[in-house]
């Protein structure tokens, strides 16, 4: 999740656009000639995007800080359990 203000995407994107079991909208960038995901938009986080982390050239350098809608995780998908989840949208504020 990363600040618009820390953000830019440049070239042609297509958008899709749901109602989340909350209420927000919920905007999927992806794009428009293969549909690879892009980013993810939410009025609920107002100001920030979520970038698929496929569209990084190296993501090595990341590290996990939360793990959101973790019920639809897998079996073998695991992750360290020192990071904060959620079984769904939390209810929190990113600038927190």
């Amino acid at each position: 999740m990363f600040p618009t203000t820390h953000f830019e995407l440049h070239g042609p994107v297509a958008e899709y656009q749901l109602q989340s079991e909350n209420g927000n909208r919920v905007t999927r960038v992806f794009c428009p000639s293969c549909g690879s995901p892009i980013l993810g938009k939410n009025t609920g986080m107002e100001g920030y995007v979520t970038v698929s982390l496929g569209t990084m050239d190296n993501s090595d350098n990341f590290k996990p800080e939360v793990v959101v809608f973790a019920r639809n995780r897998k079996s073998w998908d695991t992750m360290d359990p020192s990071v904060q989840t959620f079984n769904s949208q939390p209810p929190w504020n990113a600038d927190a």
